[in-house]
């Protein structure tokens, strides 16, 4: 810990809002590999997102906004500073003991370069013996940036009785496809069980009456209504959210699905193997 030091009006001291933070280099948000191996520029998806807007939403604008997302929260950072006290203004200077794995510019943005520690000091321009101490550890980009989904947007309703009496629900699919800087993440969404314990997604419901997450991660109808479904990484370095509805609507997906089928053919196999709307 860095000393502070007694300033003309008392005891000087900067409190910054964190004190240390984990990144992951910048250049690494730049290149991203899907699910197949190959791979795109941050500049693709950011030329996307640019050409379409908020009038159309496609597929790669749906992934590129994910990747800028997780750059923004895991590929820099803003040092706060909350408060400064004993010195005659808050001006401050920023000054970082490893360059080459964190860059800070003069208002305190920090840029991860490479894989290591730097500690950034922040320093009272009034009082250059008034410091505090800024830890940056820049680590391997291994965590999922994106992922594209079976994102239903109204699931039709269909229930089946079979001759026993028993009552079916219908279920649903639901695949993943990762994005990632490190290409054996991205691919490792294709097989279960070559998906990193941290990189493992989650899927919950928050009304479990309209859908339920089985054990083998299909999606199975219990009732009319909607629901928030919630995905997220074991590791919670990636999450995401997103509203479900159960009517007797034709079943359609939202920003993205995993597969060519529709919604219609989809309504339309439950219908061939039993299912109906109303016992």
């Amino acid at each position: 810990m860095i000393d502070t030091d007694y300033s003309e009006k008392g005891k000087g001291k900067i409190v910054l809002a964190e004190n240390s933070v984990t990144l992951y280099p910048e250049k690494s948000f730049h290149k991203i590999y899907d699910h197949c191996g190959d791979a795109e520029t941050l500049k693709f998806y950011e030329e996307v997102l640019e050409y379409y807007g908020n009038a159309y939403k496609s597929m790669d604008q749906f992934i590129g906004e994910q990747i800028l997302a997780q750059k923004e929260k895991y590929g820099q950072a803003q040092i706060k500073v909350k408060r400064i006290t004993g010195v005659k203004n808050s001006a401050v200077s920023y000054k970082s003991s490893n360059t080459s794995v964190a860059a800070v510019s003069s208002t305190g943005f920090v840029t991860p370069k490479k894989v290591g520690t730097a500690t950034i000091t922040v320093t009272s321009k009034a009082n250059k013996k008034v410091k505090a101490a800024y830890n940056v550890t820049v680590k391997k980009n291994d965590m999922v940036l994106a992922v594209g989904f079976d994102m239903y947007d109204n699931i039709k309703y269909y229930v089946k009785k079979h001759e026993d009496g028993t009552i079916e629900n219908r279920s649903m699919p639901f695949a993943t496809e990762f994005f990632s800087a490190d290409k054996k993440v991205a691919a490792s969404s294709d097989y279960d069980y070559t998906i990193a314990g941290n990189n493992k997604i989650i899927m919950t419901s928050s009304n479990e009456n309209v859908l339920r997450v089985t054990e083998d991660e299909r999606l199975e109808v219990i009732g009319r209504g909607s629901t928030v479904i919630t995905l997220k990484t074991a590791d919670g370095r990636w999450s995401y959210s997103w509203k479900v509805t159960v009517s007797d609507n034709t079943t359609s997906f939202s920003k993205y699905v995993t597969g060519c089928v529709t919604g219609k053919d989809m309504d339309e196999d439950a219908e061939k193997n039993g299912f109906v709307t109303k016992l």
